[in-house]
């Protein structure tokens, strides 16, 4: 009798918080990030004062490397994104490096001590990392040239790169 109460509350309770039950996004919310399916645009400005647009990439396969400076993952990621970007040229790879939740003289700072060659963008309130449901950092999302999602955390990133 008493377990038949606590799954009834847990069956109420899941249905009202919304918990993980497959079903669709509320109206308003953001849609699910999912492999094959369209990038979400956005705008930020980069560290040089430019207004960078997603969109305005087409054509061309992006990385999204949603970091902060405080995160010592984030750190040793650099080398390699400094390695994808040297060798990202012959199929013109873009680059979006996208600190979120950190002001830009922290970032410029962090920018200039590690030699960040790649566009640095500031997603100061966080609103595209929630976007794209960034729950932890690094986060590396892959865009082919038609802005679809190839890979999202992209645990196979390198092999992603040479298939583009």
């Amino acid at each position: 009798m008493r377990l038949g109460r606590i799954l009834l509350l847990f069956i109420f309770f899941a249905s009202v918080i919304g918990c993980s039950t497959g079903e669709e996004p509320r109206k308003g919310s953001p849609a699910k990030i999912a492999v094959d399916a369209p990038a979400p645009d956005f705008q930020l400005k980069g560290l040089k004062g430019q207004d960078v647009r997603l969109g305005d990439l087409q054509g061309r396969p992006v990385l999204l490397v949603f970091g902060t400076t405080w995160c010592p993952y984030c750190r040793e990621e650099i080398p390699r994104i400094k390695e994808i970007y040297g060798q990202g040229g012959e199929k013109k790879l873009e680059v979006l490096n996208i600190y979120v939740n950190e002001t830009e003289g922290k970032v410029a700072e962090f920018a200039a001590k590690y030699a960040l060659p790649y566009p640095v963008l500031l997603d100061g309130d966080g609103k595209v990392a929630e976007l794209y449901q960034v729950r932890g950092v690094p986060t590396l999302v892959l865009l082919d040239r038609q802005g679809k999602i190839m890979c999202y955390q992209c645990r196979n990133l390198d092999t992603m790169l040479k298939g583009l």
